[in-house]
């Protein structure tokens, strides 16, 4: 469904956004892993849809709630990935749990988990952006939002 989507999004000119928080403890990084048809078993950044009327930053806050349980703050912008094969623009942020637990939508995730960058690089990942981001420029992690 979700490549369906970006298919028409794509043919009638118009571009979706996403929005996807980074978390990071003890070194490791927390990755959600797709139930959804088409993604299915790929692991990614939680995030999700920015919705009409909501900036990323707020797609990004509400995301990451849905999708990890997880109260977070976001720390700084990472930047955009722009992605024209796809049509679509992934707005990256760096955040910090404020509270809660984490916990999965079992409609949309299979499990979820916390990795270093060595056991990202063996997992199926949902693109190379997933690991890409953690690749930016260190200025990119110095500017706060």
């Amino acid at each position: 469904m979700i490549e369906w989507k970006l298919a028409f999004a794509k043919l009638v000119g118009r571009v979706r956004h996403t929005a996807h928080v980074i978390l990071e403890k003890d070194g490791k990084y927390l990755l959600v892993q797709e139930a959804v048809p088409g993604i299915r078993g790929l692991w990614g950044w939680p995030g999700g849809g920015v919705k009409r009327g909501e900036s990323p930053e707020q797609a990004a806050e509400r995301e990451a709630e849905e999708e990890t349980g997880f109260d977070v703050e976001l720390v700084r912008s990472l930047g955009e990935i722009h992605d024209e094969k796809r049509g679509s623009v992934r707005h990256i942020f760096w955040g910090k749990i404020k509270n809660g637990e984490l916990r999965i939508n079992e409609f949309e995730h299979m499990d979820a988990g916390w990795f270093s960058r060595d056991e990202m690089e063996k997992l199926k990942l949902r693109g190379s952006w997933v690991l890409e981001v953690l690749h930016l420029p260190p200025a990119a992690f110095d500017k706060a939002l």
